[in-house]
């Protein structure tokens, strides 16, 4: 069985054409779809509930607790041998499920999988290089250009057979579910962004690989499902980078990595108010994600 689950937060028409789409192109015979609802406004939950007429279950988060924590909610109830993890603003255009689900059952060194990724216009990447102070001082093509075997061009879309990347992006994740719990699943400290680098870090230290599957795709029609606070959710974003980078590195190449940050927004004023993330040691402290206090509740 395939369990997809997918995450709604203030989008019903959008995650309601999601679920139509795996309904028509799931592929295989077996397969439940799970949605949380990571606390919407209680008018889009109702139009939610109106849209999806029962066919699937929806788990309802007292907290919007982001990304990590909320696909982890669907994935305690899910029961599939696969778990398929999807942005609500993805669409299923062919079965890309079918070999995808293959691929896993016959490689078991494979930990995650995804197909080729496009959008409404323009080009859309399937994967991503690991991010760091020599992405952001040279940023990805010059690497692509000098060490192609190792940092594979994103732009070519050529490719016919499934080859291995440092991380896939996190739209569209496909595990086999045993691998999913070894690894602990998703990071629940991050509420969004960069949970993709943080997976791919304790899959290769499994000795798993990240596999871009080309020859099937789907369509995300990128950033569609996050809306709010654009300079909020930027914040947010360097917020996860910084603590995402600092699981995986000495405290010393940290502090390179802020100093990096820091330098790079003060030639930008329009990013000033980026620079107490890099500042703050404590980054999560500045988070979007709501605070979780355990106890009984005042009367």
């Amino acid at each position: 069985m395939v369990s997809f689950i997918i995450l709604n937060y203030n989008t019903p028409d959008i995650t309601a054409q999601c679920v139509q789409s795996i309904e028509t192109f799931h592929g295989v015979e077996d397969y439940e779809i799970i949605i949380v609802d990571n606390h919407s406004e209680q008018a889009n939950y109702e139009h939610l509930l109106q849209l999806i007429q029962g066919r699937h279950p929806i788990v309802r988060s007292k907290l919007n607790m982001g990304f990590g924590l909320g696909n982890m909610l669907g994935a305690e109830q899910a029961e599939g041998d696969f778990l398929c993890f999807l942005n609500s603003d993805v669409l299923l255009v062919e079965d890309c499920i079918t070999p995808l689900v293959n691929y896993l059952s016959t490689h078991p060194e494979a930990g995650v999988i995804t197909p080729q990724q496009y959008r409404p216009h323009g080009t859309a990447y399937a994967f991503r290089h690991k991010f760091g102070i020599r992405r952001d001082l040279f940023g990805d093509d010059i690497f692509e250009h000098l060490f192609p075997k190792r940092y594979p061009k994103r732009s070519d879309l050529t490719r016919t057979e499934p080859f291995v990347v440092s991380e896939i992006n996190g739209s569209f994740m496909m595990f086999r579910a045993e691998v999913f719990w070894e690894i602990g699943g998703f990071d629940t400290n991050i509420f969004l962004f960069h949970e993709e680098y943080d997976i791919a870090r304790r899959l290769e230290g499994l000795g798993y690989q990240n596999v871009v599957y080309p020859t099937v795709r789907f369509l995300h029609a990128h950033g569609a499902s996050s809306g709010g606070d654009k300079k909020a959710i930027r914040k947010e974003r360097f917020i996860s980078k910084i603590y995402c980078y600092s699981k995986y590195h000495h405290p010393f190449m940290t502090g390179l990595f802020r100093f990096e940050n820091i330098v790079m927004k003060l030639f930008s004023p329009k990013n000033w108010y980026l620079i107490p993330v890099f500042l703050t040691g404590n980054t999560l402290a500045l988070s979007m994600r709501p605070s979780v206090r355990c106890g009984k509740k005042k009367k």
